[in-house]
């Protein structure tokens, strides 16, 4: 889960789920032939490099090399309905990635079989107006599920999904069944549950230039109910000074006596001004005793948002909180046009066992739309020792350090 700039943090509020267009007869081809002829071919070439260092641990460490991407195909529209697909593949390179023999080969970028090839998109649509259905493989970012593109290709999902707009509101309603990506640690189509059928969601959503907030219920077959809310508020003090402050609440209810049962309550607070900003957040995760906290599908939803760790993912099965502050600059201010680093510490502490301080270290230099670099570190330090155990049954120390590094292209 990538680390987030937390004075231009947006809402989940859809991805892909994009406001529908009004059809018009301009807008339709006469032939369905018409409509593949008039489609659009994008893309991403995209390589990678990641390596961990277990110092203090004495596992092995890792690391390895990749390059993939993403092909996609979208038809013209025809009568209001159009078409997409999209491959999705990686392959590492054995000359640049450690030996699978010895244990230093890193799965991260390109699974456990150092490589895969997906259909990972494949949907049709239909637009009326306001009014936008689309169903089959496709992108979605929601709070409790989401595309979290952290390796080489993001998360998907098999699912049906429909919204409708009315001035700044969206009304949204899905069904969700299957997902592949690095978060599901899979690159085919698996359940997203292992016993229910499937995720319903409904949610509203409302966005200004000003604020955005949104509304979420979640229905996970057999697992829990979820009903999440957050809203964003920017202020402008002046050209230069913007003000960024927020506040979320997650409500969990287990069904079938799945386990799930746990509240998260969160706020953050962030300023932007000459280039610099500064920000916090605060997580707090209240789990009853013997139940655990429903993370969902993706990045999760905490404002205390790392790139290994949210209050959610760590905390889990016990009752905690997490807290954040970063620093970033836009050198775009000293001429560097495109150029941007961030420095994140995060701290995440539970009521039982466990306790851990990450630090992340971000650059990203985007000179044009067509291509971009990014380097993340991540260090991070279990402070107890107990957040494991080794083969004899003793804490043993997760401690660990991670540099990422991707190259994209895209067309």
């Amino acid at each position: 889960m990538a680390a987030v700039l937390l004075a231009s943090v947006t809402l989940q509020a859809g991805g892909e789920i994009k406001p529908a267009e009004e059809v018009t007869a301009a807008a339709t081809p006469n032939t369905l032939a018409d409509a593949f002829k008039n489609g659009e071919v994008s893309g991403q070439i995209r390589a990678g490099y990641i390596k961990h260092k277990f110092a203090l641990s004495g596992e092995q460490d890792t690391y390895s090399t990749a390059l993939g991407g993403q092909l996609k195909y979208e038809t013209g529209k025809f009568y209001g309905f159009d078409l997409g697909v999209a491959f999705y593949t990686s392959h590492s390179i054995d000359a640049l990635s450690g030996d699978k023999a010895d244990g230093e080969f890193d799965e991260g970028l390109a699974s456990i079989d150092g490589h895969y090839d997906l259909l990972a998109e494949a949907y049709l649509d239909y637009s009326y107006k306001n009014f936008k259905i689309r169903a089959g493989r496709q992108l979605i970012d929601t709070p409790y599920a989401d595309s979290d593109d952290i390796r080489m290709t993001p998360n998907t999902f098999e699912s049906v999904v429909a919204t409708y707009t009315y001035s700044d509101f969206s009304f949204i309603g899905a069904y969700l069944t299957r997902w592949q990506g690095p978060d599901a640690e899979e690159y085919e189509f698996v359940d997203l549950l292992g016993e229910g059928d499937g995720v319903a969601m409904l949610a509203v959503t409302y966005a200004t230039e000003a604020i955005e907030a949104g509304l979420w219920y979640y229905r996970a077959d057999k697992a829990a109910d979820v009903i999440y809310a957050d809203t964003i508020g920017t202020y402008a003090i002046s050209e230069e000074i913007e003000l960024t402050g927020g506040i979320q609440i997650a409500k969990q209810s287990e069904k079938n006596n799945s386990g799930f049962d746990a509240t998260l309550y969160g706020a953050m607070a962030g300023i932007n001004f000459s280039g610099l900003t500064l920000g916090i957040a605060y997580d707090a995760l209240n789990v009853d005793d013997g139940k655990e906290y429903f993370g969902g599908f993706g990045g999760g939803v905490g404002f205390v948002n790392m790139d290994e760790y949210t209050a959610g993912t760590f905390i889990v099965s016990q009752s905690g909180d997490a807290w954040k502050a970063m620093a970033g600059y836009d050198f775009s201010e000293l001429g560097i046009a495109g150029l941007t680093v961030e420095y994140h510490f995060g701290e995440f502490a539970g009521d039982k066992h466990g306790k851990v301080i990450e630090q992340n270290l971000i650059l990203a230099y985007t000179p044009s739309d067509d291509w971009d670099i990014e380097l993340v570190y991540a260090n991070i330090e279990d402070s107890h020792n107990d957040l494991g155990e080794d083969e004899f049954g003793n804490p043993a120390d997760e401690s660990f350090d991670r540099l990422l590094v991707r190259a994209n292209y895209n067309f």
